[in-house]
């Protein structure tokens, strides 16, 4: 059975820069031929404003982005995320309704609780894998 995650930038910047929790979390899903990793292209753009941030090379993103299969933010999404009633940050709420847009099965993957609880309330399920995952 194929899993489908929805994966937030919070997770992607941890895996990224080597937190254990998160890294191998993303190297086990993404050996898994059973696991589809989904974002929204936002996602591009804001491990790109992370890496510059702390003076990383660009490049580094791919190695997140590789795997990964983006959503473009469209009119559709934009509305989505304008309809969230809830309290949540505007790239959030945008993340949120990617999710949504991908189906109710996916699962969303974040280090913020606020987006997790939100993801829940909106009939999404949530993990984070820095969190909830045994040390090992």
């Amino acid at each position: 059975m194929v899993t489908r995650y929805y994966v937030d930038t919070s997770v992607a910047v941890h895996a990224l820069m080597g937190t254990p929790r998160a890294a191998r979390w993303f190297d086990e899903v993404t050996a898994d031929g059973e696991t589809i990793l989904i974002s929204s292209r936002l996602l591009q753009t804001e491990l790109t404003r992370a890496l510059r941030r702390d003076d990383v090379p660009v490049a580094d993103r791919e190695a997140v982005l590789a795997n990964v299969g983006l959503a473009p933010v469209t009119e559709a999404i934009l509305t989505g995320a304008e309809a969230i009633t809830q309290h949540v940050k505007t790239l959030d709420a945008i993340h949120l309704a990617t999710a949504l847009s991908v189906g109710s099965d996916v699962v969303v993957v974040s280090h913020d609780a606020n987006l997790k609880r939100i993801a829940e309330m909106l009939g999404l399920s949530a993990h984070d894998p820095i969190q909830d995952a045994p040390d090992g």
